[in-house]
């Protein structure tokens, strides 16, 4: 039963966005300052999210 949980894609942990708390899965880059984070659309800096 462990198992299950270490392999179940809903147990990850993500970052969360520094503007509004979601958790960021993704992060869309469309230029060399502009980042805009996945699924609620912030705009956020990479650094943040390390």
């Amino acid at each position: 039963m462990d198992n299950e949980l270490e392999n179940d894609p809903s147990s990850e942990s993500f970052p969360t966005c520094p503007n509004c708390g979601m958790p960021v899965v993704d992060v869309t880059i469309t230029g060399p300052t502009t980042q805009y984070a996945r699924p609620c659309g912030c705009l956020v800096h990479l650094s943040e999210l390390e």
